[in-house]
């Protein structure tokens, strides 16, 4: 019953986000006469020779003069339509790099306790598991088949398998330790950007690498015997592993690379965002609010909704990025733009996973058809 509760809640929140997208964000441009004495704000069409209102009496065209004349909100249409290629390309390319860098810290969290696999075959899992993260609530699913595919694997000889306890644990603390640093980057820029004013949301986003910090020292250093009640909850049995992987004498350097490695992660991701803002030529009012913002909207978009964040994510940039003084148009923009390159990535994971299925099962049809 309770896991129905959780379900039915996870959904009314995405339907409800979703519907407030469909109230915020306009298709076309919304636009009206300043010097009418009355609101005649209609939805306008775009044309090369004006534009075209849609009015309730009828359709009306305007020429470019007449059409210049008129103050306008940007509708999605027109601010996709307006998008710098060569840009996006661009930014492609540094989203390609943030998902190595990403496999290369997930495998330093993997190595040091004996799962030993090569960066290509880390990288491979994660974006094979991002295909199936498209089709999957939130960021949990993606991680769930990151797990069960390292647990497929078996070791060199052939019959053993990686330690369960270790994948999972190296599996949440790669969340963990990503979910630290963009929190803790974004809240830095806020600060730089805002200062003293950088808001109450900056120095929460702060707090949570600083948490970080001091729940891994806590686990570390106090006896197990103090930590009788934790390890015998019911959530305590599901974070055992972890606790295991955190109190072994390598697991800081382990982590300490990782975070490393997450600052890269990171970086490429916010300057991915901002960037976007570039390609669709927006200029926010407040920076800090971009970085902010994007932050949360990531802590959001984990969240177990609808597959793929939607609703959630979507309204977290519009809301966020509106503090910026950003247009909900090009919020909503920057976010189906940074989908498009999280999905172009699980299109080649989706591939990659199709070619490995396939390997097998024509290796099996030749040594059957070799049999006299």
């Amino acid at each position: 019953m309770r896991g129905r509760t959780r379900r039915f809640l996870s959904w009314a929140m995405a339907l409800a986000a979703l519907a407030f997208i469909a109230w915020a964000v306009p298709l076309r441009d919304h636009c009206w006469d300043p010097r009418a004495p009355t609101s005649t704000r209609v939805t306008v069409t775009r044309e090369a020779s004006g534009c075209l209102l849609h009015l309730d009496t009828g359709d009306v065209h305007y020429d470019a003069v007449r059409c210049s004349q008129l103050e306008c909100t940007p509708g999605v249409v027109s601010t996709m339509a307006g998008a710098r290629p060569g840009v996006i390309l661009g930014l492609l390319g540094v989203y390609a790099f943030g998902t190595l860098v990403w496999a290369a810290r997930w495998r330093a969290l993997l190595a040091f306790a004996g799962v030993d696999l090569g960066l290509v075959e880390v990288w491979r899992i994660s974006i094979e598991a991002q295909a199936g993260g498209v089709l999957l609530p939130g960021g949990i699913g993606g991680d769930a088949l990151r797990i069960a595919s390292v647990l497929a694997r078996p070791l060199s000889d052939g019959e053993a398998r990686h330690p369960a306890g270790t994948v999972v644990a190296s599996v949440l603390l790669d969340r963990a330790v990503g979910l630290a640093l963009i929190a803790g980057l974004a809240a830095a820029l806020g600060f730089a950007w805002g200062g003293a004013h950088a808001g109450s949301l900056a120095t929460l986003l702060a707090l949570i690498p600083v948490g970080f910090m001091a729940g891994l020292i806590f686990v570390r250093h106090v006896p197990l015997d103090r930590l009788r009640g934790l390890t015998e909850s019911r959530i305590g049995r599901l974070m055992a592993p972890v606790l295991d992987y955190v109190r072994d004498p390598r697991a800081p350097r382990a982590i300490a690379r990782a975070a490393m490695l997450s600052a890269l992660v990171a970086g490429s991701q916010l300057i991915i965002i901002r960037g976007l803002l570039v390609a669709l030529s927006v200029v926010p009012a407040e920076e800090k609010w971009v970085y902010v913002g994007t932050a949360m909207a990531f802590i959001v978009s984990a969240l177990p909704a609808l597959p793929g964040a939607w609703g959630t994510a979507d309204a977290a940039y519009v809301v966020f990025f509106g503090l910026a003084g950003i247009s909900p148009s090009a919020a909503l923009g920057v976010c189906l733009l940074f989908r498009t390159f999280w999905y172009i990535s699980a299109v080649i994971g989706a591939v990659l996973y199709a070619a490995r299925a396939r390997a097998p099962a024509s290796g099996a049809e030749a040594a059957s058809a070799s049999k006299p």
